[in-house]
């Protein structure tokens, strides 16, 4: 039986449920805080479509072609409104070693909610470590600008954001307006 290893990510959002599963649904708040372009139907079943804005990774590149470059289709398969954000994406032809399925957790807690992020599958054979490590820092981009845009109001859409780099910037007292470049 194949090897697999998952992604999984847990980070503390000073949000309330609702908010975040807006965020994590709803075109207009995807293209806020991480989208360059975005349509959602957001029912069970409902078609998804995201484009992703070239954005320049640790090393000057950008990230790989098989990693949220470009636009991808998909379509929600497990929404429970505030507690739960699951899709399916559409692979392309290149890219079927990722897995497909995406899952959002909401906790709620007394001062917001532990989202955690479940990307489950991918093939723990050697070969495959770029694709694994290239979503796993798609992923931890993902999940700092969604805690970025939704305690501070800003939005990072131009380069990628690591969670080191979040913790300083939210240390940084900044106008509610302000953008980081």
């Amino acid at each position: 039986m194949p090897r697999t290893r998952d992604l999984r990510y847990l980070i503390r959002i000073k949000a309330g449920p609702q908010q975040i599963y807006r965020a994590l649904t709803s075109a207009t708040e995807l293209c806020r805080w991480w989208l360059e372009g975005a349509e959602t139907d957001a029912t069970n079943l409902g078609r998804l479509r995201m484009v992703w804005p070239k954005i320049r990774g640790e090393h000057g590149g950008i990230f790989p072609p098989y990693v949220a470059v470009g636009e991808s289709e998909g379509c929600f398969v497990d929404l429970e409104p505030g507690r739960k954000v699951a899709w399916m994406w559409k692979l392309h032809r290149k890219a079927k070693i990722i897995p497909p399925l995406t899952s959002f957790f909401i906790r709620p807690l007394r001062d917001g909610c532990e989202v955690t992020l479940l990307h489950a599958g991918f093939s723990a054979t050697p070969g495959n470590d770029k694709y694994f490590l290239g979503c796993a820092q798609g992923w931890e981009d993902c999940l700092a600008k969604l805690k970025l845009y939704l305690e501070t109001g800003q939005a990072c859409k131009s380069k990628v954001l690591t969670f080191a780099a979040l913790k300083a910037s939210l240390r940084k007292p900044r106008p509610r307006e302000a953008a980081l470049a």
